[in-house]
């Protein structure tokens, strides 16, 4: 059994109970069984997590880091998906599922900055999830979560300004934007960088404004 993987897993218990909706017994055993296949990795900036064209095997659980996901569309241009963060299992769940008749995954996982954690073989995890039905219940939730942010992901697309995609990244991933490059969140909001950079700044002159605005009342 891993003891450092039970440890970093109890730093995000609380906030893992809070995100997918479970129980704090069903967290610490569902831990408690990953510990017996979790072997840790790191990852340096850049570095490939999976590749798109390549069978998916791995959930890589981060302990620390950012990693993103994503594709490439019919003309080679990469489109951004979602991030992960720590605590977070970085896993595309559909590729998992087609890499278990050997189907090439879609997606990529990539190291936004240098990444510590632990990867978890699938097909372990699966023997282990048909075993225990705490490890059912648990995993269920989590595919719950994911399909709602990705429902949620897919209206802000649709449906909004690019000003209101980049309030929304925001608000998804507080924090995360002094973390990783423009150009990532740029593919996230399906905008170019030079847009990007526009946003910013426009944002950062109303920001500016707001606040002589008020001193002046004040």
């Amino acid at each position: 059994m891993n003891a450092d993987f039970i440890k970093q897993r109890n730093r995000f218990k609380a906030a893992t109970i809070k995100r997918i909706n479970v129980s704090e017994e069903s967290y610490t055993n569902v831990t408690n069984l990953l510990a017996t296949i979790a072997q840790p990795f790191h990852a340096r900036k850049g570095e490939f997590l999976q590749h798109a064209g390549v069978p998916a095997t791995q959930v890589h659980w981060l302990a620390s880091g950012v990693a993103r996901s994503g594709f490439f569309n019919r003309d080679g241009v990469e489109m951004t998906l979602r991030f992960f963060r720590e605590g977070e299992s970085a896993t595309t769940l559909t590729d998992l599922i087609n890499g278990e008749t050997g189907q090439p995954a879609v997606q990529f996982l990539v190291a936004e900055t240098t990444i510590h954690g632990f990867t978890l073989d699938w097909a372990q995890s699966c023997a282990l999830r048909a075993q225990h039905e705490v490890l059912q219940h648990y995993h269920l939730q989590a595919a719950m979560h994911g399909l709602q942010s990705l429902a949620q992901r897919a209206y802000s697309s649709g449906e909004t300004s690019a000003q209101e995609r980049l309030a929304a990244f925001r608000e998804e991933y507080p924090g995360l934007e002094a973390r990783i490059s423009q150009r990532a969140i740029a593919s996230y909001l399906g905008i170019t960088p030079q847009y990007m950079s526009r946003l910013r700044r426009e944002a950062e002159a109303a920001e500016a404004s707001e606040g002589s605005e008020t001193a002046a009342r004040g």
